[in-house]
This record gives C-alpha cells, sequence and structure tokens, in this order.
C-alpha cells in the first residue's frame, strides 16, 4: 500500500458526489415509493421530524437520535424554501438521505485513495460502495439511518488511517466525528467503540501510550457528549450527557434476545447487504439459496484476498487499524445484531462496512494480477450489481400512490366513524391508514360509542399486546384481543379486517415470527376464527381481502 499525491481528489470527489446524488434522486423519482416496501418507521419519523420543521423552538428532543431531528428538521425547512417536495417531510427524507448516501461514496473514495494510492482504484471503490444493495436502498427510502451511518462511516474511515499512527490531535479528530455519529443513532456506538480502542490497543506499541491513547478516546466521547447536552440544555426534551450514552432503547423490548432463527435471519441480513433479492422471484430456479450461497461465497471471497494482502503487511500500523476498525466493528456488530433484528437493513449497513475497504484491496490484488484489462473487468461488475439492485426493487415501484388509492377505496367501502379495523401490526394498510388519516394507538380504550370521527383511523392490532407486553401468557394475550373486539363491537362500530382473515399460518409466522413463535399465533388466529364470523366484502389489489366480523352464534 503506497501514498499518493492528492492532485486531482476535489474534482473527482466533487464528480463523485454530484454524480451519485443524481443518480439517486433519479431512482427515488422513479420509484415513487418513500417506504419502499421496508418499514412503516419512516412514516412515523416523519411525523415526530414535523415539529423540527414548523417550530424547532418547541419541539421534542429525542434521546436516541439526539442530533438527526434537529439537523434534518433544518435541512427539511431549507428544502421547502427550495419547493422540493415542500411540506412533505416524508419525501423530503427521502432527497436528504441520498444526499447524505452520497458524501458516502466520497468518503469510500477517499478511503481507497488512502490505503491503495491509485486514484482507480478509489474512483471504482465509490462506485462499488453505492452499488451495495443497503447502501443504494436506504439512500433512497424515508428510513432515518442514512446521516448517522455517514458520519459514522467517516469516522471509521479516518480512524483506519488517523489512528494507525496515533496523536492526541488525531485521537480526538477520530473520537470528535464518532460521538457525532452516534448522537444521530445511539446504537451504532455499540459495534465501533471495541473497534476504535482496538485499533489504538494494536497501534501503539507502548503500553503507557496504549492507555493514555485510549483515555483520551473516551474521555473526548464523554466530552463531546457534554458539549452537545449543554448545547440543548432547557430545550423539551433534553437530557445530561450520560443519559446520551445510555440511552437504554429497545434494550428490554420485544426484539430483545437472543434465539436460534435470529441465526438464519443473521445470515440473511448479511448476504442483504450485497445483492437484493431479484434472483428469488425465479420459480425454476432455487432462489433464496442461489441467493445465499452466491452472495455468501463472494463475500467470503473478498474477505479472503483483503484479509491475506492485510496479513503480509501486519506489522505495519494501517493493516493494523484498518483490520481493527472494519473487522471488530463487524464481529461485535454482528453480536448486537443477534440480540436484536439481525435481518434489518438498518442493522447490517455499519456493521457491513468492512465490504468497501475489502473491495479496494481486492481491486488492487486485481490489478497487479490483470493490469491491462483487471479493473475494466471489475468496473464492468460493479456496474452490473448497480443495476442487479435496481431491478431487484422495481416490483416494489409505484407503492405509495398505489397505496393512496387503496386507502381512499377503504373510506369508500365504510365510514371511518363507525368502523374499527383489525389489522396486523407490521401490515401496510396500518402505515399508510396512518399516513393519509392521521395517526392513533392501537386499542379500544379511549373509544366513545359510534359514530366518532377523531381519530378517524381507529384499529386494533392482532400483535398489538404482544409487541407492548412481551412478558404476557398466551392466554392472556388471546383473551385481550378477543376482549377488545368484543368492546368495539358493544360500542357499534362494525370490525372490519384487512387480509388477516385468511393469510396463511406459514406466512403470518413469517411476518410476526420474530415477536411471536408459532405456538402463540397459532392460539391468536384460533381464536379469530373460532370467536367470529367472517363475510366477504371485497378482494383490494392493493390491500387484499376485506371481510367484516361478527360475533359466532351463541357468544
Amino acid at each position: 500500500m503506497t501514498e499518493e499525491r492528492p492532485t486531482g481528489r476535489l474534482v473527482d470527489l466533487a464528480l463523485l458526489v454530484i454524480g451519485s446524488s443524481a443518480v439517486l434522486i433519479g431512482i427515488i423519482l422513479w420509484f415513487d415509493n418513500a417506504q419502499g416496501g421496508l418499514t412503516g418507521n419512516g412514516v412515523f419519523k416523519s411525523l415526530e421530524l414535523k415539529p423540527w420543521v414548523l417550530d424547532p423552538a418547541n419541539a421534542p428532543l429525542y434521546a436516541s437520535n439526539y442530533l438527526f431531528y434537529p439537523v434534518y428538521g433544518a435541512l427539511c425547512r431549507l428544502l421547502d424554501l427550495l419547493g422540493v417536495f415542500a411540506g412533505d417531510p416524508r419525501r423530503q427524507l427521502t432527497i436528504l438521505n441520498a444526499l447524505s448516501a452520497s458524501l458516502s461514496v466520497g468518503v469510500a473514495y477517499l478511503l481507497a485513495r488512502a490505503i491503495t494510492g491509485n486514484r482507480p482504484i478509489a474512483v471504482l471503490t465509490g462506485g462499488f460502495h453505492l452499488a451495495t444493495s443497503h447502501v443504494m436502498f436506504l439512500a433512497i427510502v424515508n428510513e432515518d439511518i442514512m446521516p448517522s451511518y455517514t458520519v459514522m462511516f467517516a469516522a471509521m474511515a479516518l480512524g483506519a488511517v488517523w489512528l494507525a499512527r496515533p496523536t492526541a490531535p488525531r485521537v480526538i479528530a477520530v473520537s470528535v466525528l464518532f460521538s457525532l455519529g452516534w448522537l444521530f443513532e445511539w446504537r451504532l456506538m455499540f459495534p465501533t467503540l471495541p473497534a476504535m480502542l482496538a485499533a489504538l490497543w494494536l497501534c501503539e506499541r507502548r503500553w503507557a501510550l496504549r492507555l493514555a491513547w485510549i483515555t483520551l478516546f473516551c474521555a473526548t466521547v464523554v466530552a463531546t457528549a457534554t458539549l452537545v447536552a449543554l448545547a440543548w440544555q432547557g430545550h423539551a426534551g433534553a437530557v445530561g450527557p450520560f443519559d446520551l450514552i445510555w440511552t437504554g432503547k429497545a434494550v428490554r423490548s420485544v426484539w430483545a434476545g437472543f434465539t436460534w432463527p435470529k441465526v438464519g435471519y443473521l445470515w440473511d441480513g448479511i448476504v442483504a447487504y450485497l445483492l437484493g433479492t431479484g434472483i428469488t422471484t425465479f420459480d425454476a430456479l432455487p432462489g433464496w439459496d442461489l441467493w445465499r450461497f452466491a452472495t455468501s461465497f463472494w463475500l467470503i471471497g473478498m474477505a479472503w484476498i483483503a484479509g491475506s494482502i492485510l496479513w503480509r503487511t501486519r506489522d505495519g500500523g494501517r493493516a493494523r487499524a484498518l483490520a481493527a476498525v472494519f473487522g471488530v466493528t463487524f464481529v461485535a456488530g454482528e453480536v448486537f445484531n443477534l440480540y436484536s433484528q439481525p435481518q434489518d437493513p438498518q442493522m447490517q449497513i455499519n456493521v457491513m462496512a468492512w465490504v468497501t475497504p475489502a473491495w479496494a484491496l481486492t481491486l488492487l490484488a486485481v490489478r497487479r494480477r490483470w493490469p491491462a484489462r483487471g479493473l475494466a473487468t471489475m468496473a464492468g461488475l460493479t456496474v452490473a450489481l448497480f443495476a442487479y439492485n435496481v431491478w431487484s426493487i422495481a416490483p416494489l415501484r409505484g407503492l405509495d400512490s398505489k397505496w393512496r388509492q387503496a386507502i381512499e377505496r377503504l373510506e369508500q367501502q365504510g365510514d371511518p366513524s363507525r368502523t374499527v379495523f383489525l389489522l396486523h401490526d407490521f401490515d401496510w394498510t396500518m402505515v399508510y391508514a396512518s399516513l393519509h388519516w392521521g395517526t392513533a394507538e392501537p386499542g379500544v380504550s379511549q373509544l366513545g360509542p359510534a359514530p366518532q370521527a377523531q381519530p378517524k383511523f381507529k384499529w386494533i392490532g392482532f400483535t398489538g399486546n404482544v409487541l407492548r407486553h412481551p412478558d404476557w401468557s398466551t392466554e392472556r394475550h388471546v383473551a385481550a384481543l378477543r376482549q377488545q373486539i368484543d368492546r368495539a363491537m358493544e360500542l357499534g362500530y362494525e370490525v372490519v379486517v384487512v387480509r388477516l382473515w385468511d393469510i396463511p399460518e406459514a406466512q403470518l409466522l413469517t411476518e410476526t415470527g420474530m415477536v411471536a413463535d408459532s405456538a402463540r399465533l397459532s392460539a391468536l388466529q384460533r381464536m379469530l376464527r373460532t370467536d367470529y364470523v367472517a363475510t366477504p366484502v371485497s378482494v383490494d389489489p392493493v390491500a387484499g381481502s376485506i371481510y367484516r366480523l361478527q360475533r359466532t352464534a351463541g357468544r
């Protein structure tokens, strides 16, 4: 690995960042699906963001995303002034995420330039970073991880270069950048903190300085959190520095805990970082197995080549820092993911960041082995990867418009003031009804007799109590769901079931398996079909089958 003068770097950076932004914004406009078919988080994040757009002085802070809302709120106000999706933070988030991801492409370029000293390799590495499935996908939807990831990825890249030969200013700078990353998204701290400390330990040969650098890094983390806490002191939702360092978000939620099924989800999450699932749609092919194994071998091959290069230079600080920062982040992060949601792109994007420097080192090996055509071939492979990943999301195109129309049809079929919907808590009907009718907590405890205009969207979550009370017994969950449905009927509401009535048990388990086991889901579904009769209303082309519930005779 050699150094090269920084001639042309600003031009390269400008072209990469501007070009990536243009490509991603073009995909956003083509895709017409701000949620991306992933989760409804973006809808609810945009509702929490809106006060920061309209009235930032009185908008509440959230400890786990302390900087996200103030920064993105200010940027949404700028987009309003520019007339870009004005007044619609849900879609403005996609534009901001695209710009953020484009900056991460620039970071990938600078990292590759630093570790290989080769301009074409650095440009190709930036393009490859954009082409990976998770980076491209999270750049065009409205999930909230992209700005946090970009800052953390920059901190990791800087740490991989500067911590190879630590000095006090370098350690402080990396620590501040690292802290800003997790102050956007708290959980990003945990995989990368041990990685940074490992790099300081491995790259400094003198014991006293090892401890000194680690102490300085940790002290800077606390100091940065303290300064940010002081800056927002007195604001709604403001907390102290130690409440920022440990928010405890989701530690005891229904998502938390190690289970054997999560090992399979982990594998899917790892391979999905690189390759979209388009190949799985071919019935004539062993789609899922081909997708998993082909991508796994690709990743293993990259890791082997990169690891071999680093091993040969293991006595150098640069190799140690690079391996520690990205390698330890991967190992620690996947352990963390096994405890939480290992298949979620948001949980994998920062943990799988090692793929980018590994690709740069793979390109270096290819160039040495095939100097004439090697990089051209790899450039073609990168273009093919990007095209494939865009093709993989094509079936999800246009869902924003389709769901808006579906919610309009749903309103035509039943008066919302007289209807309570029974929905799977992760169903898209819940997400888009919340978007177009307004959010409401599930349940009937706050409802009066029908008709009731507000909240317009009234609903019962099929697994609502499972999510909120994972410690309850199955019998209690069954009784609670029955009680809510019966109470809605007693108040004079029609109870309408969307998609849930005829969903196969295997599919129900797939959609809910992270939060409820098969026995609990079977008990809830059995109660529904035993205690109630469903009358078909219609089959919506987007929302699915719609039924009206009544008690069975004799109940």
